[in-house]
């Protein structure tokens, strides 16, 4: 079922970039908040009911998320270069940051950027993967220390809050930044305990607190009309529909066909839309824009899983998020 989901969240995250929006509301953002979510859902399971052991675990993120973003990163600098679209500038700095993706977040303290017109890194999407990967490089010590775990939800969830109030940047800490989002992944593990029914008093109730503050906080502002900031509107709106939606998920029992493939082709989509984008923009394409960009990052997704799929598998390993 999670194959499903996330097709549809990298839909939602292409159609954002096509700046179409759904009452008002960026739901790109409301998707990475959920992929947050389901992020941390799965790095329990694989750490506690798979690998056991950080190194293991390490590798098996690094396998799951470079082969396919690098083919796609080289795919974009084959098209940029021999069409000069965006004006490209290489430096050392900015080719190792694009290939390392965890630097990518700091964009607004590092120049990450490749493309100058607009000026863009090579995989716009992978700055959340860059705050997916330092969370993949916390999260096993919050599942194994109890103390850790309270540490991380506190200063995170604080952090976050006090960013939807505008005392510090909105953007910049409530969504971004590993340091105001931090909880959103933990939120996942505890779902998975409480899917897995090794939850303890802890999981229900941080959940709970979780869901119920961000309701009454977003609805709050809402109803006496103060200035919402940034993306306050849709992380909440991820967490108050997240939670619930991957839990019910989780603990269904319908199996649906092409749900794996469903959620390797959304990781595809996922990292290639903005460089499908840039070829319908350099095309001159106004008609079926859409689809166009659909099309294409559906043709790049395939054949990179394609390729993928003739690389040393892991037996332990589970699909990508």
């Amino acid at each position: 079922m999670f194959g499903y989901l996330r097709l549809i969240l990298s839909i939602l995250v292409l159609l954002s970039h096509l700046d179409i929006r759904f009452y008002g509301l960026n739901q790109g953002v409301i998707a990475v908040v959920i992929f947050y979510i389901l992020a941390g859902f799965v790095v329990s399971h694989l750490y506690t009911n798979i690998f056991m052991d950080y190194k293991l675990f390490i590798k098996d993120r690094i396998r799951r998320i470079f082969p396919l973003y690098l083919f796609i990163t080289i795919l974009t600098i084959l098209f940029i270069t021999t069409t000069h679209f965006g004006s490209p500038h290489f430096t050392i700095f900015n080719i190792f940051s694009n290939l390392t993706i965890i630097p990518l977040n700091f964009y607004m303290l590092l120049d990450n950027a490749i493309l100058t017109e607009p000026k863009w890194w090579l995989v716009p999407p992978a700055w959340s993967l860059g705050t997916e990967l330092q969370a993949y490089l916390l999260l096993p010590f919050a599942i194994i220390y109890p103390k850790v775990r309270y540490i991380f939800i506190t200063i995170s969830f604080f952090i976050y809050m006090v960013a939807n109030l505008n005392i510090i940047h909105p953007d910049y800490f409530g969504y971004r930044l590993i340091v105001g989002v931090m909880f959103i992944f933990l939120v996942g593990t505890s779902l998975q305990k409480v899917a897995s029914k090794t939850q303890t008093k802890f999981d229900i109730l941080f959940l709970f607190a979780v869901w119920f503050t961000t309701l009454i906080f977003i609805s709050t502002l809402i109803y006496f009309g103060f200035e919402i900031k940034a993306y306050a509107k849709e992380t909440t709106i991820g967490l108050i529909f997240g939670i619930p939606i991957i839990y019910t998920l989780s603990i269904s029992n319908i199996k649906l066909p092409f749900n794996t493939i469903l959620g390797s082709l959304s990781y595809g989509i996922f990292l290639s839309h903005f460089l499908s984008i840039w070829i319908v923009e350099y095309l001159s394409i106004s008609k079926y824009k859409i689809e166009s960009v659909l099309g294409i990052s559906l043709l790049v997704a395939l054949v990179g899983i394609s390729l993928e799929k003739k690389l040393p598998k892991n037996k332990k390993s589970v699909e990508k998020m």
